[in-house]
């Protein structure tokens, strides 16, 4: 997660040395609006001109493969910000076992519904 249950001292290690969280290299997935526009223009593509479908497709078609990747990248992005959530809750009784501050992980607004 992007949380340590401890952070590194100060002192503790040379002043060059910038310890951040493994989970700092993952991205965050994106929106699932961003998505569909993505894979509907062929965001992808080199050219960019639409890659999955041409003037000739039917539009139902169109629609329902919208709909699949738009449920597909909202179900991705749901879990990724339940894990989050879950991974704070974690780093938080964590460190309060430990005696240590967790103020930093306190949230007035839940990101997800548990």
């Amino acid at each position: 997660g992007p949380r340590f249950v401890s952070p590194p001292s100060k002192g503790f290690l040379p002043a060059e040395i910038n310890l951040r969280p493994i989970s700092e290299l993952c991205k965050s997935p994106p929106l699932p609006e961003n998505v569909v526009e993505q894979v509907i223009s062929g965001g992808g593509s080199k050219d960019g001109k639409k890659v999955f479908f041409s003037k000739r497709n039917n539009d139902g078609i169109v629609s329902a493969f919208t709909e699949l990747v738009k449920v597909e990248a909202t179900a991705r992005h749901d879990a990724y910000l339940k894990h989050l959530e879950m991974h704070r809750k974690e780093i938080m009784a964590l460190r309060k076992e430990r005696g240590i501050s967790a103020s930093n992980l306190e949230r007035r607004h839940r990101l997800v519904d548990l």
